[in-house]
Protein backbone atom coordinates (compact mmCIF):
# COMPACT_ATOMS: atom_id res chain seq x y z
CA UNK A 1 0.00 0.00 0.00
CA UNK A 2 1.22 3.53 -0.80
CA UNK A 3 1.73 6.05 1.91
CA UNK A 4 0.47 9.30 1.41
CA UNK A 5 2.53 12.37 2.38
CA UNK A 6 1.24 14.45 5.52
CA UNK A 7 1.39 17.59 4.04
CA UNK A 8 -0.79 19.14 0.58
CA UNK A 9 0.96 21.12 -2.03
CA UNK A 10 -0.69 23.39 -4.59
CA UNK A 11 -0.39 22.42 -7.89
CA UNK A 12 1.21 26.19 -9.51
CA UNK A 13 1.81 27.20 -6.67
CA UNK A 14 5.00 29.11 -7.92
CA UNK A 15 2.97 30.39 -10.88
CA UNK A 16 2.49 33.83 -10.77
CA UNK A 17 -0.47 33.56 -12.73
CA UNK A 18 -2.01 31.16 -10.35
CA UNK A 19 -0.58 32.96 -7.34
CA UNK A 20 -2.31 36.20 -8.34
CA UNK A 21 -5.86 33.98 -9.56
CA UNK A 22 -6.23 32.50 -6.04
CA UNK A 23 -5.30 35.73 -3.95
CA UNK A 24 -7.98 37.40 -5.90
CA UNK A 25 -6.37 41.07 -5.05
CA UNK A 26 -8.81 42.50 -7.71
CA UNK A 27 -12.30 41.21 -6.58
CA UNK A 28 -11.25 41.84 -2.53
CA UNK A 29 -10.19 45.54 -3.15
CA UNK A 30 -13.69 46.14 -5.21
CA UNK A 31 -15.67 44.69 -2.35
CA UNK A 32 -13.57 46.91 0.36
CA UNK A 33 -14.71 50.12 -2.16
CA UNK A 34 -18.23 48.71 -2.07
CA UNK A 35 -18.05 48.52 1.70
CA UNK A 36 -16.65 51.49 2.44
CA UNK A 37 -18.82 52.95 -0.31
CA UNK A 38 -22.09 51.76 1.94
CA UNK A 39 -20.61 52.86 5.32
CA UNK A 40 -21.17 56.48 3.85
CA UNK A 41 -24.59 56.31 2.73
CA UNK A 42 -26.70 59.13 3.87
CA UNK A 43 -30.59 59.19 3.75
CA UNK A 44 -32.24 62.13 2.15
CA UNK A 45 -34.24 64.51 4.67
CA UNK A 46 -37.53 63.82 2.98
CA UNK A 47 -37.36 59.95 3.20
CA UNK A 48 -40.23 58.92 5.54
CA UNK A 49 -37.92 56.06 7.18
CA UNK A 50 -34.91 58.83 8.07
CA UNK A 51 -38.14 60.82 9.15
CA UNK A 52 -39.70 58.14 11.54
CA UNK A 53 -36.21 57.20 12.81
CA UNK A 54 -35.39 60.18 13.71
CA UNK A 55 -38.50 61.42 15.29
CA UNK A 56 -38.71 58.11 17.23
CA UNK A 57 -34.91 58.55 18.52
CA UNK A 58 -35.65 62.10 19.67
CA UNK A 59 -38.54 60.93 21.54
CA UNK A 60 -36.30 57.80 23.24
CA UNK A 61 -33.80 60.46 24.22
CA UNK A 62 -36.30 61.60 27.44
CA UNK A 63 -37.05 58.03 28.14
CA UNK A 64 -38.37 54.52 27.13
CA UNK A 65 -41.52 55.30 24.59
CA UNK A 66 -44.64 54.50 26.08
CA UNK A 67 -47.54 52.63 24.32
CA UNK A 68 -49.14 55.84 22.94
CA UNK A 69 -46.00 56.99 21.85
CA UNK A 70 -45.18 54.33 19.76
CA UNK A 71 -48.78 53.88 18.86
CA UNK A 72 -48.20 57.70 17.57
CA UNK A 73 -45.67 56.94 15.80
CA UNK A 74 -47.06 53.68 14.52
CA UNK A 75 -49.81 56.10 13.13
CA UNK A 76 -47.45 58.47 11.64
CA UNK A 77 -45.60 55.97 9.78
CA UNK A 78 -48.99 54.57 8.18
CA UNK A 79 -49.69 58.48 7.05
CA UNK A 80 -46.14 58.57 4.98
CA UNK A 81 -47.52 54.91 3.54
CA UNK A 82 -45.46 52.70 5.21
CA UNK A 83 -46.16 49.20 6.66
CA UNK A 84 -46.74 49.13 10.56
CA UNK A 85 -43.99 45.73 9.98
CA UNK A 86 -41.60 48.20 8.26
CA UNK A 87 -42.07 51.06 10.83
CA UNK A 88 -41.63 48.37 13.80
CA UNK A 89 -38.52 47.72 12.50
CA UNK A 90 -37.28 51.79 12.08
CA UNK A 91 -38.28 51.91 15.44
CA UNK A 92 -36.72 49.35 16.74
CA UNK A 93 -33.41 50.68 14.77
CA UNK A 94 -33.41 53.53 16.78
CA UNK A 95 -33.94 51.96 19.53
CA UNK A 96 -31.09 50.13 19.32
CA UNK A 97 -28.66 53.80 18.42
CA UNK A 98 -30.45 55.21 21.79
CA UNK A 99 -29.53 51.96 24.02
CA UNK A 100 -25.83 51.93 23.11
CA UNK A 101 -25.14 55.73 22.52
CA UNK A 102 -24.68 55.99 18.95
CA UNK A 103 -26.19 58.53 16.67
CA UNK A 104 -28.80 58.14 14.80
CA UNK A 105 -26.84 59.34 11.80
CA UNK A 106 -24.73 55.85 11.91
CA UNK A 107 -28.00 54.06 11.14
CA UNK A 108 -28.56 55.50 7.65
CA UNK A 109 -27.24 52.12 6.08
CA UNK A 110 -29.62 49.76 8.34
CA UNK A 111 -32.69 52.13 7.33
CA UNK A 112 -31.60 52.01 3.74
CA UNK A 113 -32.47 48.21 3.83
CA UNK A 114 -36.13 48.87 4.73
CA UNK A 115 -37.64 48.67 1.88
CA UNK A 116 -40.97 51.21 1.40
CA UNK A 117 -43.23 50.04 -0.98
CA UNK A 118 -43.79 51.51 -4.11
CA UNK A 119 -47.16 53.90 -3.54
CA UNK A 120 -47.58 54.56 -7.03
CA UNK A 121 -47.81 51.16 -8.00
CA UNK A 122 -50.21 50.65 -4.27
CA UNK A 123 -52.34 53.89 -5.94
CA UNK A 124 -52.83 52.08 -9.55
CA UNK A 125 -54.35 48.92 -8.13
CA UNK A 126 -57.35 50.75 -6.28
CA UNK A 127 -57.65 52.68 -9.61
CA UNK A 128 -57.56 49.42 -11.09
CA UNK A 129 -60.06 47.65 -8.39
CA UNK A 130 -62.31 50.85 -9.03
CA UNK A 131 -62.98 50.56 -12.25
CA UNK A 132 -63.30 46.84 -12.35
CA UNK A 133 -66.10 47.58 -9.26
CA UNK A 134 -67.66 49.76 -11.74
CA UNK A 135 -67.54 47.78 -14.78
CA UNK A 136 -69.09 45.18 -12.57
CA UNK A 137 -71.93 47.70 -11.33
CA UNK A 138 -72.88 48.72 -14.39
CA UNK A 139 -73.47 45.35 -15.95
CA UNK A 140 -75.77 44.07 -13.16
CA UNK A 141 -77.36 47.43 -13.87
CA UNK A 142 -77.40 46.77 -17.68
CA UNK A 143 -79.28 43.26 -16.60
CA UNK A 144 -81.35 44.30 -14.51
CA UNK A 145 -82.99 47.00 -16.49
CA UNK A 146 -82.93 44.92 -19.54
CA UNK A 147 -83.73 41.94 -17.42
Amino acid sequence: MTHLPHTMRLVGQHDPVAVEAWTLSSERSEVERENIAAAGIQLPDLDPRWQLASHAYSQLQEGPLTPDQRSRLIDQAARMGMRTFDASLIIAIAQDHARNGRPIQDAAPTLNLVRLQDTARYHGLLWAGAAACAAVTAGLMVLWIGG
